[in-house]
């Protein structure tokens, strides 16, 4: 028992962490706190003393030892109790819930999990008045599940009467009660005030919890899972692991944390708490068969990972003992439409149907999942067939307004999204949603040929305005047939939505993978965070229109391929894109990787995107990636990238769509590939020649001793290998970390040589940039321009390389040039007024009036309490007036 209750506690400290901003309300009421909250150790204590008091019968604490979780293997022996504590623990199917000496309410209990309907009605048709909100609960369920709806409301009108008529001094009964009524309110419309009714449920459950028993765990987890329906996973989340202090084996609780951590994209952990599920089910056995509750995890983690086959295995270990159950049939069709394979979507849907006539459920599941495929069209009218099916329930109506948001239609998502708050006004993920959507209606718009920039009114408005021109140069780029183009345009005009902050941004792209830091493409919608500093910022500024045109080619290439590519294609044709070298951080990911044995194959690469196994997995599947659609445009020529993608989308498998696409089979593609990627290494100075010895042996002095390459021994070890790359770049690091601005001559000479041959390490450049920059005469910084050029073409965040350069053009006459790497600062920090002064110092030093004064204008709105900048704008504009 302490292993498990340890093994739970784990559960509860991974789910801590995941319980995401936008989870938090607007102006929406939270979860009332316990009238008198105990620590943590205080509710085990509690509970112990409980479950020890001296005046219990034998019966009595056999009983509450179930109902915390405290059991033994003595006290299971009673098949009553055995039964009721595989309920707790989510073994559905164990022997003892189909044995005839447990009660007929536990076995139909059972029988209802397992999906066994018709069995749970035969079990329950016997007149009884015990436990009668427990029985009419399960009773509508399963008339539900067989098609049954106004059998289910009618017995659920019964419930809401016994509640009403009756004063319940059960918790555990109450929290049934409060489970009916949380299932009338989606079957039929709310009597009255929704808000209201839903108050009312608090009141049930406070009740339940606060005053009749305050150590039930049952109440707790009703409570959970009204909080978890109003999709507020914070106080659903802290709700389960109060239901966990409890009872540590409570299954329930636990798989709702694995639950919150898929919704919240913490993958790794829903797959631990599955695994710690199934091990709770087995009494603590190892290798645990897989049970109902881990299966759910494991297909929607694989599912959020684009996964339909990894989800497929991990319902089929279940499905097999358990055939009937209904959420592993909804999550069965949802894999199928994860894999675009409309036929057995259909046919899967049908088989739902002849077990659950005229039920929502898994249309919405399927519904949800062609969402995040991006197959949105699709997605609206399953969504609307599960509205048809269930027009009082708001979760359709919030998921088809969650998808409408991605898909751009701003009118459509608003009536979704308020019908959803009408039926549930509680729903936090809706009023969120909502709120985001009234405040982009709100914003003001720019539109170009193929683009329309939505911006919030005010400072804002500063980028919006300049984007226009970036934006059109980078539509014909991505769509055009050059190297890495996608040759084919969107049908449609792409909307690009310039959000003010992170915290809206995270609210914008909510229910997104959260891998983006700064953009998101949805398909038909790119949206931004603006690029500035300040505490409401992630990342601070960067360089927009660089990452703009990486998420842009997500949108052509989505287009092209009607959103079905292999995952790894279209982020290696993004990465490409961006047209900017491969800056040192990536060739050491690539370099690392080759000399370990690390790079991934076809099928690896795919899962380093989607479920990495290292902390580095994805940082490197990004480079292969792009890697090797360099390798692909070379080798098999520019046009190849696009029939592979054109192969998926027609629905070849990955391995069908390379073969087809470019006549060889993925194993000979990875034996061209290796070798090609080693000479890149080579030639980039990575990987050692055969010349040199290794670093290694370098290290070994004549008495067979190992030199540490410090300050002191570094020159000596040079004086032996004077060329040795590895020895040179420990060299240059300690000279630009304590070296002097200026080098000696024959340093200058050796470090100039050492970047020519090895020109992906960026360290040299930065020191013979300083070095050439502290010179005295122009001639001599001007030296310093080709290692700030190779420095600023690798940059994403700052301006000081483009600065330097715009400045050192300026002086030298070529105003052209600098007139442009201002406008590449610029770019980079568009809200930072030093760039925009020094924009416009350098465009009139170049003579351009109308450039000054554009930035200058700039200038009057990010720093309005500055006088000089109206006076000089007004001093440029009389001489463009002349």
């Amino acid at each position: 028992m302490i292993r498990l209750a340890v093994a739970i506690t784990m559960v509860c400290g991974i789910a801590a962490a995941h319980a995401q901003d936008q989870d938090e309300s607007i102006g929406m009421p939270q979860r009332p706190e316990l009238r008198s909250p105990e620590p943590v150790e205080e509710v085990k204590q509690a509970v112990l003393d409980r479950v020890n008091a001296p005046y219990l019968t034998a019966d009595e604490r056999a009983e509450l030892s179930i109902v915390h979780g405290l059991w033994t293997e003595q006290t299971l022996t009673d098949p009553m109790l055995g039964a009721r504590a595989a309920l707790v623990t989510g073994a559905y199917d164990d022997p003892v819930l189909m044995s005839e000496d447990a009660s007929a309410i536990d076995r139909a209990s059972g029988a209802l999990e397992r999906g066994e309907a018709r069995l749970a009605m035969e079990l329950l048709a016997a007149p009884s008045d015990d436990q009668p909100l427990r029985r009419l609960t399960l009773r509508a369920r399963a008339q539900a599940m067989l098609g049954d709806t106004q059998g289910a409301i009618t017995e659920l009108e019964t419930l809401e009467t016994v509640l009403a008529d009756r004063t319940i001094n059960d918790a555990t009964e109450l929290a049934f009660g409060v489970r009916g009524l949380m299932h009338l309110y989606r079957l039929r419309a709310i009597d009255g005030n929704a808000e209201t009714v839903y108050k009312q449920l608090n009141e049930l459950i406070a009740r339940g919890r606060d005053e009749i028993d305050q150590l039930n765990p049952e109440i707790r987890m009703a409570e959970a899972e009204l909080l978890y329906e109003h999709h507020n996973r914070k106080d659903a989340r802290d709700a389960a692991m109060e239901v966990l202090h409890l009872n540590p084996r409570h299954a329930l609780a636990a798989s709702m944390l694995g639950n919150i951590a898929v919704d919240s994209f913490a993958l790794d952990d829903a797959e631990q708490i599955a695994d710690r599920i199934d091990t709770l089910a087995a009494g603590g056995q190892e290798n645990p068969p897989a049970t109902m509750l881990g299966a759910q995890i494991r297909a929607r983690a694989a599912l959020r990972r684009r996964d339909p086959i990894g989800a497929e295995m991990a319902l089929d270990r279940v499905l097999v003992r358990m055939p009937d159950q209904r959420a592993l049939l909804q999550l069965e069709a949802a894999a199928a439409a994860g894999g675009f394979r409309e036929a057995s979507t259909n046919r899967l849907l049908d088989a739902y149907d002849l077990r659950s006539p005229g039920q929502p459920d898994a249309l919405l599941m399927v519904g949800r999942t062609l969402a995040e495929a991006r197959q949105y069209e699709q997605s609206a009218a399953i969504l609307r067939r599960a509205i048809e099916r269930s027009p009082h329930w708001g979760e359709p109506y919030m998921q088809l307004g969650l998808m409408l948001v991605q898909a751009g239609d701003d009118v459509g998502a608003k009536d979704a999204l308020e019908k959803a708050i009408e039926r549930d006004p509680f729903n936090l993920r809706a009023q969120n949603s909502l709120t985001l959507v009234r405040e982009l209606m709100g914003y003001e718009t720019i539109e170009t040929e193929h683009f329309v920039i939505r911006y919030k009114g005010g400072i804002d408005r500063v980028l919006a305005e300049e984007m226009p021109a970036e934006l059109e140069r980078m539509y014909a780029r991505v769509t055009g047939d050059l190297p890495g183009g996608v040759d084919h345009e969107p049908s449609k005009k792409t909307r690009i939505e310039l959000m003010p902050n992170h915290e809206w941004f995270a609210v914008r792209i909510g229910g997104m993978p959260s891998i983006h830091t700064m953009a998101a493409s949805t398909g038909p919608i790119i949206a931004m965070e603006t690029p500035r500093d300040g505490a409401k910022s992630s990342v601070g500024p960067y360089d927009w229109a660089r990452v703009l045109q990486h998420e842009f080619t997500h949108t052509a290439n989505l287009s092209r391929t009607k959103n079905r590519i292999i995952h790894w294609m279209t982020e290696a044709n993004a990465v490409y894109n961006e047209d900017s070298p491969r800056d040192e951080r990536q060739w050491m990911l690539l370099l690392n990787a080759q000399r370990t044995g690390g790079l991934f194959d076809l099928d690896e690469i795919n899962e380093a995107f989607v479920r990495p196994k290292r902390p580095g997995d994805r940082s490197l599947a990004y480079a292969q990636g792009a890697w090797m659609f360099e390798f692909i445009i070379e080798r098999f020529g520019a046009h190849a990238p696009l029939e592979i993608m054109d192969a998926s989308a027609a629905g070849r498998s990955p391995s069908e769509a390379f073969s087809e696409a470019l006549g060889i089979d993925r194993d000979a593609f990875m034996a061209e590939f290796l070798p090609w990627a080693q000479e890149q290494l080579l030639a980039y100075g990575l990987l050692l020649s055969d010349e040199y010895p290794t670093l290694d042996e370098v290290l070994v002095n004549e008495n067979n001793q190992r030199v540490v390459p410090n300050r002191n021994s570094i020159d000596t070890l040079l004086e032996s290998h004077p060329d040795h790359p590895q020895l040179m770049n420990i060299k240059i690091g300690f000279l630009l970390d304590d070296g002097p601005d200026r080098l000696t001559d024959e340093w200058t000479q050796r470090i100039e040589q050492y970047a020519q041959l090895n020109p992906a390490e960026e360290t040299p450049h930065r020191l013979l940039a300083r070095h050439y920059l502290a010179g005295e005469s122009r001639d001599e910084q001007w030296k310093a321009v080709e290692h700030l050029e190779y420095l600023d073409a690798r940059e994403v965040h700052s301006s000081a390389y483009a600065d330097e350069l715009a400045m050192i053009y300026a002086k030298n006459g070529m105003v052209e040039k600098a007139v442009e790497k201002a406008m590449v600062a610029v770019r980079r920090a568009p809200f930072n007024a030093h760039a925009r002064e020094q924009a416009a110092r350098v465009a009139l030093i170049a003579g351009d009036l109308r450039t000054a004064a554009h930035q200058i204008r700039v200038l009057t709105e990010l720093e309005p309490d500055r006088e000089i900048h109206t006076q000089r704008l007004e001093a440029i504009e009389r001489r463009l007036g002349e």
